[in-house]
């Protein structure tokens, strides 16, 4: 189980609600659930995250107010850059005020996994043969159109996993059908949004919630750091730090006459990840895992 704590936030609004939203999500990526029925009341501000209204309220130094930073980062203007490094040191901040408090901190992630990767595709349409005798000319007669899924869902079931397919519209009912029953999850709801630009999104390896400014209060939505096509160089960081991310892999990559090749590196990718203590899951299960109740 993880622990469970309460907040007591002495701040004004709106900075106490901004406040609370940005600690519940920095704690839940140390495995600490902020409810009203957690045993243990962690207080903020405190001498080691001390509040400044001023930092609220324009550019300041981490030093000043460690979480006006994270939100400002988190929830703020997303073309600003520099997003990782200082959101990472104010949730190493958090969690060392959370094991002062005598609150567990450790790996969150189930079976030992001492870091999160969750699998997402983005769905290729099928090349589908024509009608009429162009169609009979121009069929490829030993094609299977459904290839690229079966190549990626062997891929992922040799190492107990399973992926998840975006847009997956663009695949017929019998073709969801047959993609299912191959292993690959197609339940991707609308409430996951992927960030949209590769790299660590929304400041950290983390999923983070959204925050809606206008009604001071959090967003239902999660949304999942992506990781690009390409290697990206932050998943080191993912491993080294015990964080949670998404990474895609579009289906495309393996159709075609270089598509086996790519799923044996893919698995092969996965293997690695595996065997360095990554837990392999869908953005759902990620994300429901952080941010359970």
């Amino acid at each position: 189980m993880r622990d469970a704590a309460q907040l007591a936030i002495d701040a004004p609004a709106p900075v106490a609600a901004r406040a609370a939203a940005v600690l519940a999500d920095l704690l839940a990526s140390a495995g600490i659930v902020v409810r009203r029925t957690g045993s243990a009341v962690l207080a903020w501000p405190n001498p080691e995250l001390p509040f400044s209204r001023e930092a609220w309220e324009s550019e300041r130094p981490l030093e000043e107010d460690p979480l006006a930073l994270a939100f400002r980062r988190l929830h703020g203007d997303p073309a600003r850059g520099g997003w990782d490094a200082p959101v990472d040191a104010v949730r190493r901040r958090v969690a060392e005020w959370a094991r002062m408090e005598r609150l567990r901190v450790a790996p969150c992630w189930p079976g030992a996994a001492t870091c999160a990767v969750a699998l997402v595709h983005e769905a290729l349409a099928p090349e589908r043969p024509r009608g009429g005798l162009r169609g009979a000319l121009g069929r490829r007669r030993t094609d299977d159109p459904l290839v690229a899924y079966r190549r990626v869902a062997e891929a992922e079931r040799a190492v107990g996993a399973t992926g998840a397919l975006r847009s997956a519209d663009l695949l017929t009912p019998d073709e969801q059908a047959q993609v299912h029953a191959l292993g690959l999850d197609l339940a991707t709801g609308a409430n996951v949004l992927i960030a949209s630009r590769p790299g660590f999104g929304r400041g950290s390896a983390f999923p983070t919630r959204g925050y809606d400014r206008a009604a001071e209060r959090v967003d239902a939505w999660v949304e999942l750091p992506l990781l690009g096509a390409e290697p990206d160089p932050g998943l080191a960081a993912l491993l080294e730090q015990g964080g949670g991310a998404a990474l895609s892999v579009p289906i495309a990559r393996f159709d075609g006459e270089e598509g086996e090749a790519a799923a044996r590196a893919y698995a092969d990718d996965l293997e690695r990840l595996r065997a360095l203590g990554a837990w392999l899951t869908t953005p759902e299960g990620l994300a429901a895992h952080l941010y359970a109740g």
